[in-house]
């Protein structure tokens, strides 16, 4: 089946509505049967990735933020700073347990490098000794003087980093760990950590460190972009395969790589997954932004492959709440037509991915789909009313160069009848000079959807 053909599906859940919408999340964490392995693997890496992206307070915060607390979720921030680091993490927590899964689902995720003294954490090349059980015997542990290669040891920028956000007591004597211990006794909660680069490094240390308190690791996963090894061969040996670890990697970037380069005894734990970089970016392929443009082509063309049609797969995760666009649906019967969409010869590699983006993005509240396949606007009318719909969807997306591998998307959506009289228009835009172009488009379209007005 072609992706066009089950993009723009509805899917009932219970009582809501969950639109196909904004490469919705077809992960169904415990629930095998709702969607393909392959399926549930590249939609984790998507939330990961874009959750990673939000970590860094990157421009896509607008949108998803604005409607996560619509969809039964929360982000919380969290910071400590003291001598050793000045650390942060977000958690995204479910206010309400998933109506097929029964349980909370929670996501910690950390960001890598962004100020001088996350480069001073990151410069702490020196090893120290991984071990303990509590919080206090972490600290003694690394504070271990005489220590060798036969025993599992750690770089000490990231495990101050994680000591730091994680198990150092505040003024309040609270610890950064406590609302994920509280988390993870409950039979009905899920957890994933993820960070990219440095954060990446945390997660992992953070996983590792939970299991040694006890927490099945088994009810731990963790995800991570371009991150450094940790520890050395011992560690590795030792604490490498105890928490599930998925390690996404992209060629030309040299960080994931780096500490086994300019210091000896580094070694990389977890199952790594090659990323497919986007040929016409200009950006350091070490960017977050790089591996997020890389998880959303992946999720695109692994649900073409997977022939996933998504009215026939009721069970979703609760998880697609959260990274769904929908703003105001247009009710009724709606004829989505094929989004037009002209780019520069240079990113005309997107137009594809666009497309089926735009088929995600562009969701109704109707009893039955329609999908359009006519080009021509008076074909597309007559189809509308041969189908019964009483609204018709156009979406243009343009980019026009502003300068060397910068460009201004932009993504107009029309509204009509059927019969040609317009409803609605509305344009909204960004540049890529932080995002990649479909991760520009994503925005915009996302604009376009929370601005949409809710028809009668």
């Amino acid at each position: 089946m072609e992706i066009s053909k089950c993009v723009s599906k509805v899917i009932s859940f219970g009582s809501k509505i969950i639109i196909a919408v904004s490469l919705v999340l077809f992960v169904a964490v415990g629930q095998a049967n709702a969607a393909s392995e392959a399926v549930q693997k590249a939609g984790v890496q998507y939330a990961c990735a874009l959750l990673d992206m939000m970590a860094y307070k990157s421009q896509l915060n607008e949108v998803i933020r604005d409607v996560i607390s619509d969809f039964g979720y929360e982000i919380v921030n969290y910071k400590h700073e003291d001598e050793k680091a000045a650390t942060n993490f977000i958690l995204l927590r479910s206010k309400e347990p998933g109506e097929l899964t029964g349980k909370f689902l929670n996501i910690v995720a950390v960001p890598g490098t962004e100020k001088m003294k996350d480069v001073e954490v990151d410069l702490r090349f020196q090893k120290v000794l991984f071990g303990g059980s509590v919080p206090s015997e972490f600290e003694q542990y690394a504070k271990t003087e005489k220590t060798t290669s036969a025993q599992p040891l750690v770089h000490k920028g990231f495990n101050d980093y994680t000591q730091t956000a994680f198990f150092t007591p505040k003024e309040d004597g609270s610890l950064g760990v406590d609302p994920l211990m509280d988390i993870i006794y409950k039979d009905n909660e899920e957890l994933i950590l993820t960070g990219h680069s440095l954060g990446g490094a945390v997660a992992v240390l953070l996983g590792t460190r939970m299991e040694c308190m006890g927490i099945p690791p088994e009810s731990i996963q963790v995800v991570t972009f371009g991150a450094p090894a940790v520890g050395n061969k011992t560690f590795a040996n030792e604490f490498g395969n105890v928490v599930k670890h998925t390690r996404y990697t992209m060629s030309g970037d040299p960080v994931h790589g780096l500490l086994q380069f300019i210091k000896a005894g580094y070694e990389q734990t977890g199952e790594e997954i090659k990323c497919k970089r986007n040929p016409n970016s200009l950006k350091f392929s070490h960017n977050m932004s790089e591996y997020l443009d890389s998880s959303i082509r992946n999720l695109l063309d692994t649900l073409e492959a997977e022939n996933e049609d998504l009215h026939n797969h009721v069970v979703v995760d609760e998880t697609a709440k959260i990274f769904s666009l929908p703003g105001k649906p247009v009710k009724g019967r709606a004829y989505l037509a094929p989004a037009v969409v002209n780019l520069p010869d240079d990113i005309d590699n997107d137009t594809e991915y666009v497309k089926k983006l735009a088929e995600l993005i562009e969701g109704y509240e109707f009893d039955e789909s329609v999908e359009g396949d006519e080009t021509d606007e008076k074909a597309q009318n007559a189809a509308a009313i041969r189908t019964s719909c009483d609204r018709i969807c156009r979406v243009n997306v343009g980019a026009k160069l502003l300068t060397r591998k910068v460009y201004q998307i932009t993504v107009q959506e029309d509204i009509s009848d059927p019969y040609g009289n317009i409803i609605s228009t509305q344009t909204c835009g960004t540049t890529t000079d932080n995002l990649s172009p479909m991760e520009a488009v994503l925005y915009s379209l996302g604009r376009c959807t929370m601005n949409r007005e809710n028809f009668e």
